[in-house]
């Protein structure tokens, strides 16, 4: 079968590519090849000294000696309410910042913790210090709280939150506690009354019951005019019994004595016994 002219024009063309193909690389090979780089022996030695040279140079650079820190160590162990101020500025404290740090150390230093809450003193110093401190032991700030307060006799009647916080153990928050409590009750009649206080504990009670006294100074209600609202704000008085005095006050009129609200059923002797001394007819 004869071969069209189309046919031939292909296989021509396909020879053409295959001798593409395989010549080129050849050509492109030996054309690189006439340009290969070569190094002496020499050259090679020179090159590799100025590596190491400037390795060298980059190290001696980043092991460069730090600026003299302004900071000094204490020569001794010291206790810093010993301390003034001319003293701490030689450790490398501005003067104002010493003055401050004299302020602070004025009672002692328990720990570390303490040491590092001055704000003043720099991070610098404190690492050069901390371990040249005597720190005060707890023992000595009880000691010298004790003195202070072993004095005081506080009536829980009448005392304002500041003088209820000169009994040990009983800071702001117990203070304020023990007003708010007393204003609720209208007066303690027990200083056992404490107790019901929220985490006021038997610990806390045995710390301040030998400098506590009690005035009788009560704020009773008057179970002839008190409302419902009134009588249930009471620590001790439910919404149940406060409406029950009030609904047997209306149909009697009125109480003459305070044991008359006995007469409800929900009111037994122990309740009564309980709110009794907050309780007034008049």
């Amino acid at each position: 079968m004869p071969i069209s002219k189309r046919n031939r024009r292909a296989v021509f063309w396909l020879i053409v590519l295959c001798l593409l193909i395989v010549i080129t690389p050849r050509v492109l090979t030996s054309s690189f090849s006439n340009q290969d780089i070569s190094i002496s022996f020499t050259e090679a030695k020179e090159l590799h000294l100025d590596i190491v040279k400037n390795k060298q140079k980059s190290k001696g650079f980043a092991q460069k000696k730090p600026k003299k820190s302004r900071f000094s160590a204490p020569r001794a162990k010291f206790d810093p309410k010993t301390y003034s101020a001319p003293d701490w500025e030689q450790l490398g404290l501005s003067h104002k910042q010493a003055e401050i740090v004299v302020k602070f150390s004025k009672r002692g230093i328990r720990s570390e913790d303490e040491l590092a809450s001055i704000f003043v003193i720099p991070e610098q110093l404190f690492r050069l210090i901390k371990d040249s401190i005597i720190y005060s032991t707890p023992k000595q700030f009880e000691a010298k709280e004790y003195e202070k307060r072993v004095q005081v006799i506080v009536d829980i009647n009448s005392s304002n939150q500041e003088e209820l916080e000169a009994l040990p153990g009983i800071g702001p928050y117990f203070a304020k506690k023990i007003v708010e409590y007393r204003n609720q009750l209208g007066g303690y009649t027990s200083s056992q009354q404490l107790l019901e206080i929220w985490n006021f504990d038997n610990e806390k009670f045995e710390k301040i019951k030998g400098q506590i006294t009690l005035s009788p100074k009560l704020s009773p209600l008057n179970i002839n005019t008190a409302t419902v609202e009134e009588l249930k704000n009471h620590p001790y008085i439910s919404y149940a019994v406060a409406n029950s005095i009030v609904k047997m006050r209306a149909q009697r009129q009125s109480y003459t004595k305070v044991s008359d609200i006995k007469e409800s059923k929900i009111i037994n002797q122990e309740l009564f016994n309980k709110i009794a001394p907050y309780l007034e007819c008049k």
